[in-house]
């Protein structure tokens, strides 16, 4: 008896339904965590359990017999993920209410969807040369909506902000836009017959899955509703912004975060606001707490200096209190923490460069 073809088809099923279970599992998760203050993920879970039923039918239509008119539903499915995938990176990167959402762009991105939903018993997926046309529409449908969602992206006006929480929300949407765009090339790889369809589509599908969920729960608060928060913060985005310039025009230009004796409550009568909004600004735009925000620019001027020539005689504590810390003990554990080294084998590095350079 050969046991190579039962194994490897177990082997396919196994990991296939890794991703068909997750996909449900997050998306059932987000569906159910869902406010009115967090449209992005409604559009999030949608997309996650369509690729899953798809997936999940492929697998079950690998051992069992599907009518035509139930492949063509499940084929149809193709043209809610493209429009998911916009809505989620719109809403998402213009912080979900900020962005207007009208009924009207839902029914005219999904008009097509439920048009192909309706038409279904006049269109069977057997295999005619116009509908195998059909079938690759439905692919490019689905690319148009990845390259406008990454173009729009790319000129969205915060595109180039390095705040943190706009970096990481930036990665994550472009690694989303990605995945989906190598869905639908490899749906088009499939139909012209360049890459088999069975094991790649599922097997494609749950490594981007795995792959998604691991950046994702590395982070979580992105799919936070952050209005809960500061439901009662009369600071609107226009006006955070204005003072989040201002704030890193005081850290940049005139260095306040030099005074070590600086608090949330000095620099917030500072910038004439008072601390709960100044908490709030660099929480929402920059995904930290005041005393991480100050930290990171206390360590950057460290490494400046711990990596200039002039500075190579001072002693580490001497650096450390010139870039804005009140103890040795605090810089060292943050410096440890915000660049994976210790601030003594960081200078040496630079010395030791020096050394050779010469």
């Amino acid at each position: 008896m050969n046991f190579e073809p039962v194994f490897f088809s177990r082997f396919e099923l196994l990991i296939s339904s890794i991703g068909v279970v997750l996909g449900f599992f997050f998306g059932i998760i987000l569906l159910a965590k869902t406010s009115k203050n967090s449209k992005a993920n409604l559009f999030l879970a949608v997309y996650l359990l369509t690729l899953s039923l798809r997936t999940g039918k492929a697998l079950f239509h690998n051992y069992y017999a599907i009518s035509d008119s139930i492949l063509t539903l499940f084929l149809g499915l193709f043209l809610l993920i493209g429009p998911c995938l916009w809505f989620y990176v719109n809403l998402l990167y213009n912080n979900n209410n900020n962005a207007s959402l009208k009924r009207i762009d839902c029914y005219r991105h999904y008009a097509l969807f439920f048009l192909v939903m309706i038409l279904t018993v006049f269109v069977p997926n057997n295999g005619i040369t116009n509908l195998g046309n059909f079938h690759l529409f439905l692919f490019i449908h689905g690319l148009i909506y990845c390259c406008y969602s990454f173009y729009w992206l790319v000129k969205h006006p915060n595109f180039h902000d390095v705040s943190q929480k706009n970096v990481k929300i930036k990665n994550w949407l472009i690694a989303f836009i990605v995945a989906t765009t190598l869905i639908f090339i490899h749906a088009i790889l499939v139909f012209f017959d360049v890459v088999s369809f069975y094991p790649s589509s599922a097997f494609l599908f749950s490594f981007i899955i795995i792959s998604l969920a691991i950046l994702g729960c590395q982070n979580l608060w992105i799919f936070e509703d952050e209005k809960k928060k500061y439901t009662n913060s009369t600071l609107d985005n226009t006006k955070a912004s204005e003072y989040y310039k201002q704030l890193n025009q005081f850290m940049e230009n005139d260095k306040l975060f030099l005074d070590p004796e600086l608090t949330l409550v000095k620099l917030a009568e500072r910038m004439n606001i008072s601390s709960k909004q100044l908490s709030q600004i660099i929480n929402q735009i920059e995904n930290t707490n005041y005393s991480q925000y100050i930290a990171k620019y206390r360590v950057e001027e460290a490494k400046k200096k711990l990596k200039t020539p002039d500075f190579y005689n001072y002693k580490i504590a001497a650096i450390a209190f010139e870039s804005g810390f009140n103890s040795i003990s605090s810089f060292n554990d943050t410096f440890k923490k915000l660049t994976n080294t210790t601030a003594i084998d960081y200078r040496e590095s630079f010395i030791k460069k020096s050394e050779l350079d010469l």
